[in-house]
């Protein structure tokens, strides 16, 4: 994941560019790993270590009610790698808000008998 200041260096376009190739890939949400106990009174969990990790996505649903998801070990490579993008897509929008709000800032036209020293 790029770190926001090396972001801040980026051209706007190639910011749209990074975004576009994330895109496809994006999660939203965010990842927890548990261990568990399974119950069974012979098992090995019930006085040793627990199963797991067992990994879960989470995320707030249109609802506005949390909802989580067990993620099966086959997804957990590409499920990682789409909640990295997620985050990663977050950093980029927040740096191009902020070129757009200089440019904005920029453009405007100093008001007249106003201006600052």
């Amino acid at each position: 994941m790029s770190s926001v200041t090396h972001l801040s260096c980026t051209s706007r376009a190639a910011l749209l560019r990074r975004l576009n190739r994330l895109a496809p890939r994006v999660v939203f949400g965010t990842l927890a790993e548990t261990y568990r106990r399974c119950g069974r009174p012979g098992c090995h969990c019930a006085d040793g270590p627990k199963h797991g990790p067992h990994l879960s996505l989470s995320f707030r649903g249109p609802d506005g009610r949390t909802q989580a998801f067990y993620v099966p070990q086959a997804l957990q490579a590409e499920i990682r790698a789409g909640v990295a993008a997620w985050q990663e897509v977050q950093q980029m929008v927040r740096v191009l808000g902020d070129l757009h709000r200089e440019q904005l800032w920029a453009a405007r036209r100093p008001r007249r008998g106003r201006g600052r020293p």
